[in-house]
């Protein structure tokens, strides 16, 4: 088995085979690339989960005695959630987070407007940092294209997943060192670092 061929088995979402273990074991760039692999999809399935807090559906499901006092306990109950997320996420904000939710609030129609990449092209330019047949494993792509972004060149997917419409920003050029994320007006973003460059995802959820 080449390494490509253990690429194309790994990106096409099976289980690995016993020829590709017997491979990965002696190819220390197949191990690395699953390492990195199994990274980004931990980071992506954090990223589009919003965890409930602890405690809140069993407040929710308390008795009220009367319609003031009931009216007082949801309140709080609302506010003590909001205020739980809201402090989350602003003890955690990153610049470069806040700006792909930037991105999305304000560019990113202007960015499908200028229209698509074809398939062909957009395969060749993200193979060396987030393969196409990656992000389709995630969800549906309705968009992909350049965009400038952050000083340099992003390129801007919009995928469709069981959670709704999330925006990716594959960024070749920006390395990080670990993910950071940030909240802003109902909007999320995270950004991870991929094996070359970095990936920003966005969510109103």
């Amino acid at each position: 088995m080449s390494c490509l061929d253990y690429r194309r088995g790994l990106f096409s979402g099976s289980a690995e085979t016993p020829e590709m273990l017997a491979h990965r074991r002696e190819c220390a760039a197949c191990t690395e690339l699953l390492a990195e692999h199994e990274r980004f999809e931990s980071e992506l399935k954090r990223a589009l989960e919003v965890p409930v807090p602890p405690g809140f559906e069993e407040r929710l499901k308390l008795p009220f005695r009367a319609s003031r006092r009931r009216f007082l306990a949801a309140a709080g109950i609302a506010a003590a959630a909001a205020g739980v997320g809201t402090f989350a996420w602003l003890q955690r904000d990153d610049p470069l987070a806040l700006a792909c939710i930037e991105f999305v609030m304000k560019e990113e129609a202007k960015s499908i407007m200028m229209g698509a990449m074809p398939r062909a092209e957009a395969e060749k330019a993200l193979a060396g940092t987030l393969p196409l047949a990656r992000i389709e494993r995630v969800g549906q792509i309705r968009h992909i294209g350049p965009c400038p972004f952050n000083g340099s060149t992003a390129y801007h997917v919009v995928l469709v997943v069981p959670q709704g419409k999330v925006t990716l920003l594959v960024m070749p050029e920006a390395s990080l060192r670990a993910s950071e994320s940030a909240g802003h007006e109902g909007m999320y973003a995270r950004v991870v670092p991929l094996r070359k460059g970095s990936l920003g995802i966005v969510g109103s959820d």
